[in-house]
């Protein structure tokens, strides 16, 4: 399907997407969280929550272990440090 295409289907259907990260620290451990939130004319239609990795500190340096390979871990880091630190 084109790209014109369903951006035209979006935009005719107001969809939205808005993803953020949040961290939790449990157990000691950090979490890091994925939100991903789908606005279907202003409401939210879907909403999903997923862990995407642990965040640890080694010399200084904060890390992300990723809990998948399809995560970006610079984003989420910084995100981390801008948010927590």
């Amino acid at each position: 399907m084109s790209d014109n295409i369903l951006k035209d289907i979006e935009n005719l259907l107001e969809l939205k997407y808005d993803t953020a990260y949040d961290f939790k620290e449990i157990y000691g451990l950090t979490f890091a969280f994925k939100i991903i939130v789908i606005r279907f004319r202003g409401r939210i239609s879907s909403a999903e929550i997923s862990p995407v990795g642990i965040i640890y500190e080694e010399n200084g340096e904060y890390y992300l272990a990723p809990l998948d390979e399809a995560v970006n871990i610079h984003e989420i880091v910084k995100e981390f440090v801008k948010k927590c630190i």
